[in-house]
């Protein structure tokens, strides 16, 4: 919140929370990207030299913000994480759980486009039938 030019208001929770930083890498590109994640203030990543130019979004559940944030960054040729969270020996177990509504919306999707496409194969058919018969 903003109250003139200089004046801002921050609202932080009592909890303070340290971030968890990843460092993930696609082997086929050798792209690198650095994962900041579980940090309750906002600008607590901006002295890294990794994050600078990026932005903390902050984490919301349920449409409401949790006052905990993520933050990522795109890693140069030779640029290093930083103190990352994660050992050498232990395999990344992230799972994403599947959610009913986005299967009935994606299939509602599919059932509209499916429709559509009848229809206008429909039109086709009939639009060359009647230009034949003339």
């Amino acid at each position: 919140m903003v109250f003139g030019s200089g004046t801002r208001v921050t609202v932080r929770t009592k909890e303070q929370y340290e971030p968890e930083v990843y460092e993930l890498s696609d082997t086929k590109t050798n792209e690198k990207v650095c994962l900041a994640t579980g940090f309750t203030r906002h600008n607590l990543m901006k002295d890294w030299t990794a994050f600078s130019g990026t932005e903390a979004s902050q984490i919301v559940e349920d449409g409401k913000p949790t006052g905990v944030y993520n933050q990522v960054a795109v890693l140069e040729a030779g640029q290093e994480c930083g103190n990352t969270t994660e050992k050498a020996d232990e395999p990344c177990a992230a799972s994403l759980e599947p959610d009913e509504m986005v299967n009935l919306a994606s299939l509602t999707v599919f059932g509209l486009r499916v429709i559509f496409m009848k229809t206008v194969v429909f039109n086709v058919l009939m639009t060359l039938r009647l230009w034949i018969s003339q």
